[in-house]
């Protein structure tokens, strides 16, 4: 019989991290779906995100048999409103809408890998929980009120809870230094990001990039979203059914705090705004419900309905619920950079 070539496809994305990882549902499905059949190189300014994934196989660009793909996921935001899909599944719509090929997600989470290296040793001593205390600036309306964040350390502190820091050190990103954690903020890039969440015991942060590792990782997370998006579109939770028919369930959900249909402003649909207030001359969509909190930090309306409460709630429930064991006392270890830590891992 006549064997068919493989068709080869070097896909593209080049956006914010957290984008990059959740193309990483679209390649894991393609090579499940159709396996030698088709080729997979990626081509990304995160290329780290890719690393030990055994779904790529190297092509050459100027192999005249492989065909590049820009995929993007923007066609589905003003889908949102009326579909309830989860973004990582408008790569395979556009996918599809380029080549023709249809691909099913058939899981409801990322798909990172790591090396027998970074699986086996624990970049951070202990048991601990990320928080991501700031954001980026220039989407300031993802941003909680960052002495919250240091109220929920307090309140979880007692009952055995350790924390570490982490976020971006970068000059578009800003993470007010908290106190009684382990600060690593702009401690390696986004490999060791992966690494750190691969091994703590959950994560607390607004809409970012850290979020989506968690995912690939079926670890707890707590995401402090307010009204910026409809929850379809970002939670990995099970009960919208966001990523189609096919796709295997979510094992650990997160906990993806939202005010959807509680403001006039994200009554029906999220805002898609990008500012809180005007901070500089470029025309940015601005929040429509602006207030000055107690800190004086200049937050979404949406954001200030989220209190401490709500996140401490939610973090214990991982516990309550059976997700993790139990937290042990209250005098467990601090968390600690570990010495292997010192050789950042390839």
């Amino acid at each position: 019989r006549t064997v068919m070539a493989p068709q080869k496809f070097i896909l593209e994305h080049i956006l914010a991290p957290g984008d990059v990882v959740t193309t990483t549902s679209l390649v894991r499905d393609i090579k499940l779906t159709y396996e030698d059949d088709i080729l997979i190189d990626f081509n990304t300014n995160f290329p780290q995100v890719y690393e030990h994934n055994p779904y790529l196989t190297k092509l050459d660009p100027k192999d005249p048999s492989v065909k590049k793909i820009v995929l993007c996921y923007k066609d589905g935001i003003p889908l949102a409103k009326f579909e309830r899909l989860h973004f990582t599944t408008y790569f395979h719509r556009d996918f599809e809408k380029q080549t023709g090929i249809h691909v099913d997600p058939l899981y409801s989470q990322t798909d990172l890998h790591l090396s027998d290296y970074e699986r086996e040793n624990p970049p951070i001593t202990g048991r601990y929980w990320l928080v991501f205390g700031g954001g980026k600036k220039d989407r300031t309306v993802k941003h909680w009120e960052y002495t919250r964040y240091q109220e929920v350390v307090d309140r979880l502190r007692p009952y055995g809870l350790r924390f570490v820091q982490s976020g971006a050190a970068k000059a578009d990103h800003t993470h007010p230094p908290m106190k009684n954690v382990l600060n690593i903020v702009g401690w390696g890039g986004i490999r060791q990001l992966i690494w750190q969440i691969a091994h703590c015991e959950g994560v607390i942060c607004p809409i970012t990039c850290a979020m989506h590792v968690a995912s690939a990782f079926n670890k707890p997370c707590v995401v402090i979203a307010g009204g910026l998006e409809e929850p379809w579109w970002e939670a990995y939770v099970n009960n919208y059914g966001a990523f189609g028919p096919h796709a295997q369930p979510i094992d650990v959900e997160h906990k993806y705090l939202h005010t959807l249909g509680l403001l006039k402003c994200c009554e029906r649909r999220g805002c898609w705004k990008l500012k809180v207030v005007k901070d500089d001359e470029k025309k940015k969509p601005l929040c429509e419900l602006p207030m000055l909190s107690d800190s004086g930090q200049m937050i979404p309306e949406c954001m200030n309905m989220i209190t401490v409460d709500h996140v401490v709630e939610a973090v214990m429930s991982y516990y309550t619920e059976g997700t993790l064991p139990p937290i042990g006392t209250p005098t467990g270890a601090e968390p600690e950079l570990s010495k292997i830590s010192l050789v950042l891992p390839r």
